[in-house]
Parts: C-alpha cells; sequence; structure tokens
C-alpha cells in the first residue's frame, strides 16, 4: 500500500509537485522531497522513520499523504512516528482525511487506531460533528481512542461545530449497555464539553453495575467539585471494588479540605488493600510534606490540626514521597531492590535481547533476574495474589488471572519462568494491557531495559499517554526497575510510574 502511494506521489513531485504553501516546488525541493519519498519506503525501519519526521516538517499534500500512509507501516516505530508526527498538521482540510480511508476508514486495523488517537494532537480546528458521527454504538478500541481524541481537542479549543450535538453523541455512549470501558471514557469527555450535564450523569454511574463507570463518575465529581462531592468520595472510597476505592481516595484529596483529609485517614485506618493505604499515604505525604506512613495515629493528629473548609496546597514532592514510601515498606518484600507494596501485583519482564547478552563477567541478565525472582516470591505471604508476564513481540502470561503466592504455586512459577527462554522484541505495552484485564492485579511491577521494541506501540511518549488514558477508568500502579536504560528513557518511565502513583527506580544487575 504505502509503495504504490510514494509511486503515485513522486509521479506527481517529478511532474511539478506543490509544496507547503500551494506554490510549485522549485527544482531543489522537488528533488529533496523525491528523495524523502523513496527513503519513506526503504528497508531499513530507522530509515522510513527518520523520512516520515522530516516529511511532516516538510509540509505539503503530497507530504503529508506520505505521513498518512505510514500509519498503516508493520514497524511500530515507523507509525509511532506518523502518529505523533500528525501534531504538526496545520492543514484544515488535510486534517479532514483522517476521517476517510487515510485514517479511521481505513481497512486496517492498526490504521484505524492510530487516526484515532492522532486525531486529538492536532493544533488545527477540526470538525466535532463528523468525528462524533463516526463513533460506532457497538464501541471497542478505536472509539475509546477517538472519545479521547474529542476530549482532548475541545480541551484545546479545536473541536469544531455545534458542541451540544457532539455532546449528545457522547451521552449515548455513556449511557450505553455495552462496553463500559468506552462509556467512562465518553462520561470523562462530557465533563470538558457539557460539565453540568457530566455531573448528573456522574452521580448516576456512582450506582453503575460497573467498576469503570464509577472510577469514572470519582474522576468526574474530583475535577468539578460540586457541592456534594465529599459525601459522594466518601461512599466511593468505601466501594466494594478496591479500584473504586482507589479513584475515591483520590477524589477526597482532590477536594483537600480538612474534612476530605480526615476522611483519607479514616480510610487507611480500615483498607483491607495494601496498595490503596500505600495510595492513602501517598496522597497525604504529598499534601502534608510528612513522611509519616501506613500508622493513621500520627496522620489524624495532623488532620485534625487543618484549618475548616480552606482548600490545602502540596507539600511535597513525587519523588520525595516515594522515597519516604520507600523507607517504610518492608526490606523482606521486594524485587531488585524494589519493595512490593501491593498484595495483588502482576510481575512484568522485558525477554527482549538485552536479557540475553552475557555481560561483562560472563553471567547471562536472565539468569540474575531468576535468582531476584525468587527471592521476591518467596517472601511473599500467601494471602498475596500474583502473576509473571514475560514479554517478548507477544506478552507469555504464566497464569491467566492472578494466583494465590502458597508456597506450592510460587515454585510452580519459578520453575515456569527458570524454563522460559523466549527471546525476540519488547511488546511492553501489549504485556502491560493483559495485567490491566485482570482486576484482580492493582499493581504491576516491570523490569525492562526501558526500550520498548515490538507490537503496535514502541514510543515511549505515546505508550506512557495511552497507558494513562487507559488507568482513568481501570486504576492500575506501574513501579518500573530500570536496566542500563538511555536518560530520556528513563524520564518517561518516571512519569508512567509517577502519574500512576508508582516508582520508577535504576539498577545495575552486576550487582548484588
Amino acid at each position: 500500500m504505502l509503495g504504490r502511494i510514494v509511486g503515485v506521489v513522486l509521479a506527481c513531485a517529478l511532474g511539478g509537485g506543490v509544496g507547503p504553501t500551494g506554490d510549485k516546488l522549485s527544482k531543489e525541493h522537488r528533488e529533496a522531497f523525491v528523495a524523502l519519498a523513496e527513503q519513506a519506503r526503504d528497508a531499513k525501519p530507522e530509515k522510513r522513520r527518520s523520512a516520515v519526521r522530516a516529511l511532516a516538517e516538510f509540509g505539503g499534500e503530497e507530504a503529508w499523504r506520505l505521513v498518512f500512509a505510514a500509519l498503516e507501516d508493520a514497524d511500530s516505530s515507523v507509525g509511532d512516528a506518523a502518529q505523533r508526527s500528525i501534531g504538526r498538521l496545520a492543514d484544515p482540510k488535510l486534517a479532514l482525511e483522517l476521517c476517510g480511508p487515510a485514517g479511521l476508514g481505513s481497512k486496517e486495523e492498526r490504521v484505524q487506531l492510530r487516526a484515532a488517537e492522532a486525531l486529538g494532537r492536532l493544533q488545527v480546528g477540526i470538525d466535532g460533528e463528523r468525528l462524533a458521527r463516526a463513533l460506532s454504538p457497538r464501541g471497542g478500541e478505536r472509539d475509546r481512542l477517538l472519545v479521547w481524541s474529542i476530549e482532548r481537542l475541545a480541551a484545546g479549543g479545536k473541536l469544531l461545530g455545534d458542541a451540544g450535538k457532539v455532546a449528545r453523541e457522547l451521552e449515548k455512549l455513556e449511557r450505553s449497555d455495552g462496553d463500559k470501558g468506552l462509556a467512562g471514557a465518553a462520561l470523562c469527555a462530557l465533563a470538558e464539553l457539557a460539565p453540568a450535564r457530566a455531573l448528573d450523569l456522574a452521580r448516576d454511574s456512582l450506582r453503575d453495575r460497573s467498576a469503570e463507570k464509577r472510577c469514572a463518575a470519582a474522576l468526574v465529581l474530583g475535577r468539578l467539585k460540586p457541592p456534594d462531592a465529599l459525601g459522594e468520595a466518601l461512599r466511593l472510597s468505601g466501594d466494594a471494588d478496591a479500584r473504586v476505592r482507589m479513584r475515591g481516595i483520590e477524589c477526597l484529596d482532590a477536594i483537600g479540605t480538612r474534612a476530605s483529609m480526615l476522611a483519607i485517614v479514616g480510610r487507611l485506618a480500615s483498607e483491607p488493600r495494601l496498595r490503596v493505604r500505600w495510595r492513602a499515604v501517598d496522597l497525604l505525604q504529598r499534601t502534608s510534606g510528612l513522611k509519616h506512613r501506613l500508622d493513621p495515629r500520627p496522620w489524624k493528629l495532623w488532620a485534625e490540626e487543618l484549618p475548616e473548609g480552606r482548600v490545602l496546597k502540596r507539600g511535597m514532592s513525587p519523588e520525595a514521597a516515594a522515597r519516604a514510601e520507600a523507607q517504610g515498606a518492608t526490606r523482606a518484600s521486594g524485587f531488585a531492590g524494589l519493595s512490593i507494596l501491593s498484595d495483588h501485583v502482576a510481575f512484568l519482564f522485558d525477554f527482549s535481547g538485552s536479557m540475553w547478552t552475557p555481560m561483562a563477567d560472563g553471567r547471562v541478565p536472565k539468569d540474575i533476574v531468576d535468582a531476584k525472582l525468587r527471592l521476591a516470591l518467596e517472601a511473599l505471604p500467601e494471602t498475596t495474589e500474583f502473576n509473571l508476564i514475560p514479554f517478548t513481540n507477544v506478552p507469555i502470561p504464566y497464569a491467566p488471572e492472578a494466583r494465590a503466592a502458597k508456597r506450592g504455586e510460587v515454585e510452580k512459577a519459578l520453575e515456569w519462568f527458570s524454563k522460559c527462554r523466549e527471546k525476540g522484541r519488547g511488546n511492553f505495552y501489549d504485556a502491560a494491557r493483559i495485567a490491566m484485564v485482570d482486576p484482580a492485579i492493582d499493581t504491576i511491577v516491570v523490569l525492562t531495559d526501558g526500550v520498548p521494541t515490538g507490537g503496535l506501540h514502541s514510543e515511549m511518549d505515546l505508550i506512557v499517554a495511552l497507558l494513562l488514558e487507559r488507568a482513568r477508568t481501570r486504576p492500575i500502579v506501574i513501579d518500573s526497575i530500570l536496566v542500563d536504560s538511555p536518560p530520556g528513557t528513563v524520564k518517561r518511565w518516571r512519569e508512567l510510574s509517577e502519574r500512576t502513583g508508582g516508582r520508577s527506580i535504576e539498577i545495575d544487575l552486576s550487582q548484588p
């Protein structure tokens, strides 16, 4: 497909072509464009990726159509480059082409998904009614990404047309009995387009059977802070589902008053799930600047001294809160230097090339990880639920869902992991999505070199954004353990971890 498009574009360019401003290309620019177009079909992905970025900078109809065509590229790095480059598009007419066969209407699913997300990156206005008409009542990943794009466009003042009509289409999705994740995303988008209506729907969703809908309602309440937010957040913080309780205490934190802080302390005292207790501590530390941990008594003394009615300011940075968390964790319960702050955890392992490349002393990283994992799993209380998910280009879960850490199960899992010798590209995005499907899991602990290379997405900026969107209605904490990661990549992993309430550390596997 890309080859055919390049051929057509090259013929146009050689015949004169049109530049970014609509003028005929000069000979020099035409030659430069032809070189980029040819590079866009090079056999090497890195060459194609570089060409896509240069074509987006070059501009003009022919150049942008080649960028659109690259959304179909089977190599994730090339497709991701095209997807992110669309944020530079400044031509409203060309932007609309992403609603047709070049994007949302493509026969290729990966093009539909990429275009649906990329539309939210546009810096030009686009017809919101047309986007809303493209939504399907059947739901699915494409529609969820498109709803998120509508939300982002509205937030940036780029959604054109009748906002009321767009809101009505979103409300249909919010009320649908089908895809509850999509319904929750639609509720979040409505908070941007029609806040008053979103509040009414959020109150209804508080009693919905779907945890995703209740999580979305908590987000809307915490964002818009209506007069009844405190009472509803209290109810959410005592929900039967731990994921909803997590969003409930975050809603209390967003309210940010003496009463809401006391409510978080009360939840800390009665919460059965370890990760939710640590999340409460995290929020209290960030607001107070104090380093108390799981004991609710000093927190209660602090909260009782707060002034009535005043919205509080943050007192501790996320980095300092993470350090305080780590200081309070049990050293016996840890993996590769990271304390485990959860009793419902999925361990993810990057089985790409770096896991199998011998170190300077001749040892293979996988063998060292085997030993460290044994120490971690054997230290888990038997009440803990866990899963192991190594990943190459395809994730390889130990079990379809979390298993209790009984001694026999732990030994079985360790033997399975020791024998697992798969090699290939590292598809972290799909591995994380698999962990998020299991409602029992509240924490992901991933060991990686930090550079995803497989699956649909390998660009960390995209992966961070996509997982954070997914985590809005399906809360999960992502802790990351990085081995020999480039500095820029470390920054992105740290952002992903901190914004989900987790921690990110760098380790040297050669050290004890």
